[in-house]
């Protein structure tokens, strides 16, 4: 099962370009999607995701022969400096996932070491990032089970240059060249572990297969097998953490269903559920039988032997003993 947990969405992203990027990641495979909501400078005293009317949107617009991937809830909250309260307790109760970008020395550690709300580091690799990436913190966020975010879109969008002006300066050619720097930088930080893949595409053409994207990260750095495994078990991982976070109690208790269903309506049985119980119903007839007739069999061998109380028993014990006395 394989999970893309970056499609980014803003405000101005149209239902019908949302709908097409849903419906092309589902054709190169993709099982499990997440629209990526970006908070960047003061979160908002009322947090509430926008993407459940987007996708409302987006989906009304998809034709009966173009499906859709499961999609997710995912917030990425861009931290610099820690003095300010980002919130992130409370975006964590309002999407199903949540991110950091962290952007100084300080975030970035403290993202590391401490933070328990984000279960992902998402890091912009097109930009210059005035400190290293240390082997000691990044393991650390590691074992915390906090992975790191690697977006192939921002290097494809990097060649393409907005205006003629950017192609002139290089900047397209810089961005691209700090991203492979910077990705070798957490290759060497990390080994290699705790790294998901995602496309970070904000329109259905930054979309790549799977095999296109593990033979590009493979050239970058990273092995095919840990790109393999940043695209479908690391984030199948990430996920049902969330969840049970989300729907359990201390990693114990998990609520399946609300008491009356989750609207306050019956469930209903399911198609397969009459057929089983008469197949359960036939089988316990013929444990009865099979109890009963081997009841019956062992009295009349207790009779035959005359160890029984019943009058076959006592008849045959009365033969007994008239031969006897004979």
């Amino acid at each position: 099962m394989l999970h893309d947990l970056s499609l980014v969405w803003t405000p101005s992203t149209t239902p019908v370009e949302l709908a097409n990027t849903l419906a092309l990641s589902a054709e190169l495979g993709y099982d499990v999607v997440a629209l990526d909501h970006l908070y960047q400078g003061a979160v908002p005293s009322t947090i509430a995701s926008p993407l459940g009317d987007a996708i409302t949107a987006a989906s009304s617009t998809l034709t009966s022969s173009r499906r859709s991937p499961k999609i997710l809830h995912r917030a990425t909250v861009v931290i610099s400096d820690l003095t300010v309260n980002h919130r992130l307790g409370a975006i964590a109760s309002a999407y199903d996932l949540v991110a950091v970008r962290p952007t100084t020395e300080k975030a970035f550690q403290a993202a590391c070491l401490s933070m328990a709300e984000p279960s992902l580091i998402s890091l912009d690799l097109t930009t210059y990032f005035p400190f290293y990436f240390k082997h000691r913190a990044c393991m650390a966020a590691v074992r915390r089970g906090v992975h790191f975010e690697v977006c192939y879109g921002q290097a494809l969008r990097a060649g393409d240059s907005s205006t003629a002006a950017d192609a002139k300066s290089g900047s397209a050619a810089r961005a691209r060249a700090l991203f492979i720097a910077n990705l070798a930088g957490l290759m060497r930080a990390t080994r290699g572990r705790g790294i998901v893949v995602s496309s970070g595409a904000r329109a259905a053409l930054d979309l790549r297969g799977p095999a296109d994207v593990v033979n590009l990260l493979a050239v970058w750095g990273l092995a095919p097998d840990r790109g393999t495994e940043g695209m479908s078990a690391l984030p199948r991982s990430i996920v049902a953490n969330e969840s049970l976070r989300r729907r359990g109690f201390r990693g114990v208790v998990d609520i399946v269903q609300t008491a009356g269903g989750a609207d306050g309506e019956k469930q209903q049985p399911k198609a397969g559920d009459g057929k089983q119980q008469k197949q359960k119903q036939q089988q316990q007839k013929q444990n009865q039988q099979q109890k009963q007739q081997k009841t019956n069999d062992q009295r009349k061998r207790k009779a035959d032997d005359g160890l029984g109380n019943g009058p076959q028993a006592k008849h045959q014990q009365m033969k007994k003993q008239k031969k006897g006395g004979v």
